[in-house]
């Protein structure tokens, strides 16, 4: 080249970028293990990260797509989907995951393709919920995420799948299960009591009106935010039925279980609300063929306290992929046996232990009456008047009555006989339990009503001995706490209108 020549330099092709950046991705993640920074690796044999010894070998492990079995108790858990503000099963997931360096710490959700396939609500617990995700495959994976979890969360197994997986849109079905007393059945001009036992007509009768709802059939009634024309709404029930009862803790339970393509935001929990109401004599039989009419109907919605995802079905995905020699099954039947167990120790003590004590589906009974099962237009002046009751005094029944068993306590040490004082009690004082919280929690419930007035008459005498000084902190405080209530206000009905379809209950 001669000089005086000015040299232009041309910019690489967008193809080579594209590659180099790429290239440079992969290396950054195959290094990342155990959240430790990658180390610069280049195509030139001779040069070593500074420091480095022939002896030093870094181990990589692939990063493969995969789906993972997912057991857990949604007791205590405002609901699976991550949410920054609140305690989700996804939250102490995926901070597993980062301790056990299996994907980069502070990657989102979005760029290691998670996706979950059904989307509990509060409360609501999972003995085969799936969720597919990119991660390094380290040893041992699932006895280190283990580890890392509380005992409500197990990971049962992590198989391979193909690049394209996604654990909620290759599910061809899903199957619920709801645990609940059968006194929920019995008649409301009779006295309903924990004594109460289903007779094989009863029994009948609810099979015969879950029958109704196998099909294809418009749910806009049964979820929020749909219309009758939308065509979303369609859903195809494969079965539903109800099995026999069992009695346990004293209390007769029984087993409703359902099958279906995929479910929308509360459906299956007002699919039994509505039958319950019917069978207690609330609604009339055509009631459940009203609600798949065009008109928008006032239908009740069960507690979410008995509801389980039983398990999840790639019936599809496994006939055309489990026999290549590659990719698992998604059957799980090796599974089965640790679900049940997992099942047994969690899961079913919460649900009955804290129906029986904390009786949420007896509290729920006591406000079918302020539905009109018509219209929503439809005006009820019950509902009406124990809306302002609520406001303005304690015996409403929408009013908050204490759990006597707090939502942050496991039940699976809880031995048959115990009063929840006396379990809690026995509990070791520890953060996973959080025995000081729920001590206070119970000590703090509502007392019997005489008690409750001579508390109440204490605390006025003490309030006015209250010094002035005290007073303007205290009128401070009161003005703070009715600012943040106003706001928790408008955040929940801000929710409400931008409630999403999902693939859940």
């Amino acid at each position: 080249m001669a000089s005086g020549e000015t040299v232009i330099e041309t910019a690489p092709k967008t193809s080579e970028m594209e590659e180099e950046k790429r290239d440079g991705v992969k290396r950054a993640l195959e290094g990342e293990v155990s959240g430790e920074p990658a180390t610069k690796i280049t195509k030139t044999e001779d040069s070593k990260p500074e420091g480095s010894t022939d002896t030093e070998k870094k181990v990589r492990y692939p990063k493969k797509k995969v789906a993972m079995l997912l057991s857990y108790c949604g007791v205590g858990y405002q609901g699976m989907q991550i949410n920054p503000a609140s305690k989700t099963i996804e939250k102490d997931l995926l901070n597993a995951l980062y301790k056990t360096g299996c994907v980069p710490d502070g990657s989102r959700m979005g760029k290691m393709n998670f996706q979950r396939c059904a989307r509990t609500d509060k409360g609501v617990s999972a003995a085969g919920q799936v969720v597919s995700l990119r991660l390094l495959m380290l040893d041992n994976l699932v006895e280190k995420l283990n580890e890392h979890l509380p005992s409500v969360i197990r990971v049962m197994d992590i198989k391979r799948t193909t690049g394209s997986f996604n654990s909620k849109h290759h599910c061809n079905y899903r199957t619920y299960m709801y645990l609940l007393p059968t006194y929920s059945f019995q008649d409301v001009e009779d006295i309903t009591t924990e004594t109460y036992r289903i007779t094989d007509e009863k029994l009948q009768e609810v099979n015969d009106l879950l029958a109704k709802y196998k099909g294809t059939h418009n749910f806009h009634n049964f979820t929020s935010g749909k219309l009758h024309d939308d065509m979303s709404a369609n859903r195809y029930i494969m079965d539903f039925t109800c099995e026999k009862a069992f009695v346990d803790e004293g209390m007769e339970f029984a087993i409703m279980r359902v099958k279906g393509q995929s479910f929308m935001l509360h459906q299956i929990r007002k699919m039994i609300g509505i039958i319950i109401a019917i069978l207690r004599g609330f609604a009339s039989k055509n009631t459940l063929e009203k609600a798949f009419e065009s008109k928008k109907l006032d239908i009740p919605r069960a507690p979410g306290l008995g509801l389980v995802l039983e398990s999840v079905h790639y019936d599809w995905y496994n006939k055309k992929w489990s026999g290549d020699g590659v990719h698992d099954s998604l059957s799980w039947e090796d599974c089965k046996e640790k679900q049940e167990e997992f099942k047994r120790k969690h899961i079913y003590p919460n649900i009955i232990v804290r129906e029986k004590y904390n009786k949420s589906m007896m509290h729920w009974l006591g406000t079918l009456p302020l539905h009109t099962y018509d219209v929503i237009e439809a005006h009820n002046p019950m509902r009406n008047f124990l809306i302002t009751e609520k406001k303005t005094g304690e015996n409403s029944p929408l009013a908050k009555i204490p759990d006597q068993i707090p939502a942050n306590v496991d039940l699976a040490s809880f031995k048959p006989g115990q009063s929840p004082e006396e379990f809690l009690k026995s509990l070791p004082v520890s953060e996973a339990n959080e025995k000081v919280v729920a001590m206070e929690t119970v000590q703090n419930s509502t007392p019997p009503t005489g008690v409750a007035k001579v508390d109440e008459s204490i605390e006025e005498k003490e309030a006015n001995q209250t010094e002035e000084k005290d007073l303007p902190k205290e009128a401070e405080k009161e003005k703070e706490k009715t600012e943040d209530d106003q706001e928790d206000e408008n955040s929940s009905s801000k929710d409400r209108k931008h409630e999403e379809e999902e693939v859940t209950t």
